[in-house]
């Protein structure tokens, strides 16, 4: 991954290790566009490479002290990065190999009472758990899920920055996961050990 190299950039990282936020903006914009292109190349998809990369700057921010300690910081982030767009490849092809058994279950004992409740209560819980969400972040999730519209579309609609859309869906999308991810788990733990 040859660059340009940031001038200054011992001098930056000692500053962000020190907490100063203009250094780490300054680190961030250098390196932000050319990591989304790295993360792209690996996940193809664009919403998840800019959650990684930005997952990425927030682990070095929180853990900022270890920046001094640190010899080629280029090779180190693109570490970060590449093992984060692996575990969120990993973390997607898992959940997607939950839901299609669970899908597999469904359709082989569609007449079957026990499942037909299974995914009554899959939907039930899904539909409770939108329904719970913030107001705001019930919308944007809705007409991104939903709708299928692009974030530059909502934000166009509800007069936000794209970053606000970003930050809402972000935060839908984890509390679904987690509703979605421990029933899927505890559903198919209980179909298992019942076949």
């Amino acid at each position: 991954m040859k660059q340009p190299i940031l001038q200054n950039e011992p001098t930056l990282l000692k500053l962000v290790a020190e907490g100063d936020e203009i250094a780490f903006r300054k680190i961030f914009n250098h390196y932000k566009d050319k990591l989304f292109n790295y993360t792209y190349r690996i996940t193809d998809n664009e919403e998840l490479s800019e959650e990684i990369v930005m997952d990425a700057f927030l682990k070095i921010w929180c853990n900022r002290e270890e920046l001094i300690c640190i010899n080629r910081f280029d090779a180190y982030l693109y570490t970060i990065i590449r093992n984060r767009a692996f575990s969120a490849i990993k973390r997607r092809a898992h959940e997607a190999l939950i839901i299609t058994k669970l899908s597999h279950v469904s359709s082989e004992y569609q007449e079957c009472t026990e499942e037909t409740v299974v995914f009554n209560e899959y939907q039930y819980l899904l539909n409770k758990a939108i329904n719970q969400l913030p107001p705001q972040q019930k919308l944007v999730y809705s007409m991104s899920r939903e709708e299928g519209l692009k974030y530059e579309e909502i934000a166009d609609q509800l007069n936000l920055s794209k970053n606000t859309v970003k930050a809402h869906l972000k935060k839908a999308l984890h509390t679904l996961r987690l509703v979605v991810s421990n029933f899927l788990l505890l559903s198919l733990v209980s179909l298992l050990f019942h076949n």
